[in-house]
């Protein structure tokens, strides 16, 4: 796929499915994360995975 082709095909997710996502899939995504380019490799973020559904509401209260 062409750069100008994935552009084109961006979109934005508005609903996720309830299913979990699979491991091996999760650790890409953590590793793809880890190594994007920060704004002068400051890498200001932080990124928290959830496991366990039902726990949203306490972690808002802790990472408002």
């Amino acid at each position: 796929m062409e750069f100008t082709e994935l552009i084109a095909r961006r979109y934005s997710v508005r609903a996720y499915k309830p299913d979990p996502v699979e491991e091996e899939k999760l650790q890409q995504v953590l590793e793809a994360a880890r190594l994007a380019p920060t704004a002068a490799n400051r890498q200001p973020f932080r990124l928290i995975v959830i496991h366990t559904s039902g726990r949203e509401a306490e972690l808002k209260r802790i990472y408002d």
